[in-house]
């Protein structure tokens, strides 16, 4: 654990470092731009905006730049500018596979028109990209971005078809073990038993600081983060990804992996775990106020954060598989979504979520609180209540109104989340019910 303990500091540690590196050559954007991303990744995002603000007003021909700040604008939900941004970006660019970057950050946060010029554009550069490695995945991501202009034109089977071949090129890059997630997702089903609860060391780690929010990326986890970081107690909130660095020295996650690690630490080096994770959530938030967790893959562990923070809460997100899956599929995740460019790796993860919600709910009881998509933006009050009094937060007016809370949102849902809530987006997935035959026979079993 000593190693560990060690490493806690090192977020502010790394920045101050990375800063100073910046300053020795400031005509050299590559460590201001290294230093505005490290600012971004660990939420610093305003900050990062003054990085790239500074960079384009010294260095107003770096075209890197200029996209940097646009995608920090997007998350802080100025998208005029932002827009403007990535305009300029791509006004400078020289290289055709760096603007499709650029061109992709730019169409997820436009709608499309018939006779939309921007269109034709990304057709012509499409074109124009290299052949390689580096044109492969520029490839890949100038399809996502005209796969949203076809959708938006209600070119059903165009948005479709370019989804699919850029989904198709990333699953060439990254490729996805489907069999190695089953076999994980069975080996905590049979193994984390309440009998092997109970032998596990008891731990006194006690704070309910995180509230932990689960479900599939696009199921609306983002949607009860923003509710919950509108209420005056919640600071703020993220894919945090700080329990599992925390728990680093469990290694693997399986029963097994834990009953090890009971056996030769007992409850000092789970508390030690515990105290990690909190102390990170210090240093990035500050030490007041609750803080709202939706780490992707949480799932996979929830016994484990229970049995290190047993005074912890927990909200699962469900919404229908197939609005869960079109959203996923037409969504181009920078990391750790890999299953997504495959409809079939798609369903069989989604059949392994399944399975851990229902053994998470069976093993933890009224801990973990399962709320349905669908009625949440049916009739939003109801569950605003039982979400809050869930969480031990006192009732407070105006949660529905969670859209004019201004903060930086880093996931894929940052444009719906600064909207009033609204339901047209429901049923959106049904003009595509029968391209996805694939992901609802996988899915199904």
């Amino acid at each position: 654990m000593s190693r560990l303990a060690s490493t806690i500091g090192a977020i502010s540690v790394a920045l101050i470092a990375a800063e100073r590196y910046a300053r020795v050559n400031p005509a050299d954007p590559g460590p201001r731009l290294a230093y505005g991303q490290m600012l971004a990744l660990h939420g610093r995002v305003q900050a990062a905006c003054n990085v790239g603000r500074a960079l384009t007003i010294e260095q107003p021909n770096n075209s890197a730049g200029w996209h940097f700040l646009g995608t920090c604008l997007a998350q802080v939900g100025d998208i005029e500018a932002s827009n403007a941004a990535l305009r300029q970006a791509m006004s400078l660019h020289t290289d055709a596979s760096a603007m499709a970057w650029s061109w992709q950050a730019l169409a997820e946060s436009k709608t499309f028109a018939a006779g939309d010029p921007d269109l034709q554009s990304m057709l012509d550069l499409l074109q124009r990209l290299p052949n390689g490695p580096a044109g492969e995945e520029a490839r890949s991501v100038l399809k996502y971005a005209l796969g949203k202009a076809w959708d938006n034109l209600g070119e059903i089977d165009r948005a479709f078809a370019a989804y699919s071949e850029g989904a198709a090129v990333m699953q060439r890059l990254r490729g996805y073990q489907a069999a190695d997630t089953d076999a994980f997702v069975d080996q905590v089903i049979q193994g984390w038993t309440a009998d092997f609860a109970a032998r596990l060391p008891v731990v006194e780690t006690r704070s309910n600081r995180p509230i932990f929010v689960f479900g599939l990326p696009r199921s609306g986890t983002t949607l009860i983060e923003q509710i919950l970081v509108s209420h005056a107690d919640v600071t703020d909130g993220a894919e945090i990804n700080y329990f599992s660095t925390a728990a680093m020295p469990i290694q693997g996650f399986t029963p097994a992996a834990v009953s090890a690690f009971a056996a030769s630490n007992g409850a000092r080096g789970f508390e030690a775990i515990g105290r990690a994770y909190l102390t990170m959530l210090d240093e990035r938030f500050g030490p007041d106020g609750r803080i709202v967790d939706k780490t992707l893959n949480h799932s996979r562990y929830l016994g484990l954060i229970r049995h290190i923070l047993p005074d912890a809460r927990f909200i699962w997100l469900k919404r229908s598989a197939g609005a869960v899956a079109w959203s996923c599929f037409r969504t181009r995740f920078s990391q750790g979504v890999d299953w997504s460019w495959s409809q079939e790796d798609m369903g069989r993860y989604f059949r392994g979520e399944d399975r851990l919600r229902e053994h998470w709910t069976e093993q933890l009881g009224d801990a973990v609180l399962t709320l349905p998509y669908d009625e949440l933006v049916g009739d939003i009050e109801p569950w605003i209540d039982r979400i809050i009094q869930h969480v031990g937060l006192p009732p407070q007016a105006g949660l529905s109104d969670f859209h004019k809370t201004r903060r930086a949102v880093t996931t894929a849902s940052f444009a719906q989340v600064r909207k009033p809530l609204y339901t047209s987006s429901r049923d959106a997935w049904r003009r595509y019910e029968s391209h996805l035959e694939p992901f609802f026979k996988a899915y199904q079993g």
